[in-house]
């Protein structure tokens, strides 16, 4: 499975130049946890709602300052055409929630550990359901099938 193939969802982004609290509105608005700072259609960073917290209100920063202030830069992206096992490698060893979805230098989407969550448990299921059957109604010719004799 690729990560295209994920429930990726379409990125939030915004210009370096935005001020904090209209990104903080932009988020509210759009019901995200993160923006994908954007400059010239090319990815320069992300800011969380969680950076809102630890570097603006904590901080005392004032509302109007600009976004790239606060966001996080030299972002962890996964190609919208990589296996599946790249991205949940990159979310263990990056530690983020969140990555960018690109293709070549155009921000195509935004996943999350929980959308890697959702498709992986929504797979097991389908296996399990597949074993579960197998063992409550086995094939007449399997072993199982046949009562054991004393």
């Amino acid at each position: 499975m690729i990560v295209a193939d994920l429930a990726i969802r379409p990125a939030v982004t915004t210009l370096p130049d935005t001020r904090i609290d209209h990104v903080a509105a932009l988020m509210t608005k759009a019901g995200v946890g993160s923006v994908i700072v954007v400059d010239h259609d090319r990815l320069v960073g992300i800011v969380t709602d969680r950076d809102l917290v630890v570097r603006v209100l904590a901080l005392g920063l004032p509302g109007d300052a600009r976004i790239d202030s606060v966001m996080s830069m030299n972002v962890v992206a996964v190609d919208a055409h990589a296996d599946i096992r790249d991205a949940i490698t990159s979310f263990g060893h990056h530690a983020v929630r969140r990555m960018p979805v690109v293709s070549g230098d155009q921000v195509v989407g935004l996943v999350s550990l929980d959308d890697l969550i959702v498709s992986l448990s929504t797979a097991f299921a389908d296996v399990a359901r597949g074993v579960n059957a197998q063992m409550l109604f086995p094939h007449a010719s399997d072993p199982a099938a046949v009562p054991a004799t004393a």
